[in-house]
């Protein structure tokens, strides 16, 4: 049995490119809306730095990373990330993980996207 992800995206910050934070933003949802309305879903996401706002209490895209996660999709934020932001307790989709288990994961997925 192969327990390697095929697709997994990679979520470094709560934006989308550098230069203006607003648009970036803007970008991020946009992403997330596109990437939850595809039929074909990644195996999972991984938020750490920034990224792991996207997945916590206030985060405009939470409704959309919870049909990602509703569709089986592994939605993992790094908890040294979490600790650090002071957001262990207001994570609202998914589940806390550890560095091993991130560079497990990327290490053997097949493909990772990183917007």
């Amino acid at each position: 049995m192969d327990d390697r992800a095929g697709t997994v995206v990679l979520l470094a910050s709560d934006r989308v490119g550098q230069g203006d934070d607003e648009l970036g933003a803007l970008l991020m949802r946009s992403f997330l809306k596109t990437v939850a309305a595809r039929e074909e879903a990644p195996d999972a996401i991984v938020c750490v730095n920034g990224g792991v706002r996207l997945t916590t209490e206030g985060s405009p895209v939470l409704a959309d990373l919870a049909v990602l996660a509703g569709r089986g999709v592994k939605v993992l934020s790094c908890g040294t990330c979490l600790d650090w932001f002071h957001a262990k307790d207001r994570l609202l989709v998914g589940e806390p993980t550890n560095m091993a288990a991130i560079v497990d994961l990327l290490s053997t997925a097949l493909r990772v996207i990183r917007p």
